[in-house]
């Protein structure tokens, strides 16, 4: 019972952390670059991602290889949850590791606890281990990489460096940044056995070992294929002042926290550089482990970042361990110099020290569950979702964004596009293409929205209001849906169904009364001129229900308009000439009865309504029910 008992904090915090990855593990949606994973990666055969996808993205050849080798163990790609949990089970192990690498580092339990407690609470971290990308079990592998490292600097015993070789191999052949790592290790190393002439030439014949596999990968997959020459990387440009207004507050708290993150990056920066300070006066091999591995990683990103785009934290989210070791050991070192003081709540000073760390951290991840603004991804699953019950075969869907994610969930048949391609495409290319293709499908949806900065932002829909006609405007969750057909309706299946004082006959109806996303049901009526007025007529459609109990009135919703928004005009409409009205009717505040839709037409000037034959002021032309 005695190494449970001693061990079930550990095992408390490893739960906790656990708990925290597992929580709305699919509750967003994937995000771009995570379904270009699950659709490049995992659902491609590795030898057509490898020699297709891989030279078009700087990644290993391990990290195809356990996509696909994911894929098949969990069944397919359909679950969103089974596939993130690839990450999330490799960044747990993260967790004991860090224990073990605080408690060797510094000789103390407690450190190694507070440094486990803070990698299963740490937002950047669980981020990352909740989506189907590499980062997330990268990073897990990189920290038990560090502790092994150092207990074979420690001991230099021949199962330590198996052990070391086998999980910083994998590790580094997980993502090509680990070698900043790796290299951090080797200079501690150097520092404390250099006078251990075997040691130090074992271990650098590992590194290199490990660099030529590396290399080697890079070659065949990037630099043959003359990729590395034109990738300008995707990431913001080299900025040494980002370095502390936005990697380090970012590798401390993660990106999801709702304060000013420049401000907080400043104020983080001086408190390491006294914790820095604190950790040289008291142990030079704690200094130097965590300068080391926080520092070069970060130096040699900024050096790669000359050459090319890729100035992001999660580049090098292998310094992570270095944060949570400096704050930790430096606290656990400043709480020894109070110890004498107070005696009596000595064990609890070091936990105290990283309170406002903790507290920082759960506003990030209550931010990063709870706050829609800080969202990994748009709703692209409702987007999918609603355009799979609508569109036909013969439509044509362009999405704007060009998201891998909306590849993912729009699962119907009917053609889509993206559109347009890149920022940089020219807007007569665009129109061009639209020229050609409009007439081949019955309508066109236009969804989502472009990626901004482009300067091709609008052209798609400004080309698409000037030639067909907006029917649909709706939007999932804050992405656009539009939908455009001809100006003209085609079919010769339309049939006078009611007429307006022999000026206006109602000839067909389409809706399937269904609320669109946003509450309104659309409803297209098709009008056709008989004659001519002296004034400009409003059409209107009403929904009739019960008695409002605020109104006195059986009107619920109503949407009245000029023909075609203004478009037409009843004084000189072209007679015998069918149009189509769209109409949008407020419906999701409706309480639950029975609904009447009727449509009919007035002189907005004088109020009065034009009569059927009838004598009725309105055609009823549906009901349903909520």
């Amino acid at each position: 019972m005695a190494p449970f008992r001693r061990f079930f904090p550990l095992l408390l915090i490893i739960l906790l952390g656990y708990g925290l990855r597992i929580h709305r593990l699919q509750a967003v949606p994937l995000r771009g670059d995570e379904a270009f994973s699950v659709l490049y990666w995992a659902e491609l055969p590795l030898s057509v991602s490898l020699s297709e996808i891989a030279h078009g993205e700087p990644h290993t050849p391990l990290v195809y290889a356990v996509a696909r080798m994911w894929r098949y163990f969990v069944g397919g790609i359909d679950s969103v949850f089974a596939l993130r949990y690839l990450s999330l089970v490799g960044n747990i192990i993260g967790t004991p590791a860090m224990f073990a690498l605080g408690w060797r580092l510094s000789r103390r339990r407690t450190v190694g606890l507070l440094a486990a407690l803070m990698f299963a609470l740490h937002p950047f971290e669980i981020w990352h281990s909740q989506e189907f990308r590499n980062y997330g079990y990268w990073a897990g592998l990189s920290a038990t990489a560090l502790w092994l490292g150092l207990r074979l600097v420690d001991r230099a015993r021949r199962p330590d460096f198996y052990l070391y070789a086998i999980v910083a191999g994998v590790a580094a052949l997980s993502i090509y940044t680990e070698s900043f790592s790796t290299l951090a290790l080797t200079c501690f190393a150097f520092l404390k056995r250099r006078h251990d002439r075997p040691f130090i030439i074992r271990l650098v014949s590992l590194q290199i070992g490990f660099g030529i596999l590396v290399s080697a990968g890079l070659l065949l997959l990037q630099v043959r294929q003359g990729f590395i020459d034109y990738y300008p990387g995707l990431q913001p440009a080299f900025s040494l002042a980002e370095y502390f207004t936005r990697f380090v507050p970012v590798l401390t708290l993660g990106t999801s926290l709702p304060l000013d993150m420049a401000t907080v990056g400043v104020l983080l920066s001086l408190l390491f550089i006294l914790l820095a300070f604190v950790l040289v006066r008291h142990s030079a091999r704690e200094f130097h482990f965590v300068t080391l591995t926080l520092v070069i990683p970060l130096v040699l990103l900024g050096v790669v970042s000359q050459r090319y785009n890729l100035f992001h934290p999660r580049y090098v989210l292998s310094s992570v361990p270095a944060f949570i070791l400096l704050i930790a050991l430096g606290s656990y070192r400043t709480s020894t110099f109070l110890e004498r003081r107070l005696w009596r709540v000595r064990h609890a000073i070091p936990l105290l020290f990283i309170l406002p760390w903790i507290i920082l951290a759960l506003m990030t991840l209550h931010a990063h569950f709870n706050d829609a603004s800080f969202r990994k991804a748009p709703a692209w699953d409702e987007l999918g979702k609603y355009l799979n019950s609508r569109v036909s075969d013969n439509d044509l869907v362009i999405q704007l964004a060009v998201d891998p994610a909306f590849g993912y969930y729009f699962q119907h048949s009917a053609t889509d596009i993206g559109l347009p391609v890149n920022r940089d495409q020219p807007a007569t290319e665009i129109h061009r293409f639209l020229d050609d293709i409009s007439g081949d499908f019955a309508s066109v949806y236009v969804v989502a929205r472009e990626q901004s900065g482009w300067e091709n932002t609008g052209v798609v829909e400004a080309w698409m209001l000037a030639n067909m006609q907006e029917v649909l405007r709706t939007d999932a969750s804050g992405l656009p849906i539009r939908q455009y057909l001809p100006w003209q309706p085609l079919g010769d299946d339309f049939e006078e169904q009611a007429r307006f004082a022999n000026i206006v006959a109602l000839v067909g109806f389409e809706s399937d009364l269904k609320p669109t996303p946003t509450g309104d049901v659309a409803i297209w009526l098709y009008w056709q001129p008989v004659a001519p007025t002296d004034r400009p007529l409003k059409s209107f459609v009403h929904v009739y229900g019960n008695v409002h109990p605020d109104t006195g009135s059986t009107l619920w919703s109503q949407d009245d308009q000029y023909p075609q928004q203004g478009k037409l005009s009843s004084t000189d409409w072209q007679r015998e000439s069918i149009f189509r009205a769209v109409h949008y009717l407020p419906v999701a505040s409706l309480p639950p009865g029975e609904y009447r839709v009727e449509a009919g037409w007035y002189d907005p000037e004088t109020g009065s309504r034009l009569l059927t034959a009838e004598a009725s002021d309105t055609f009823a032309i549906a009901t349903f029910d909520i």
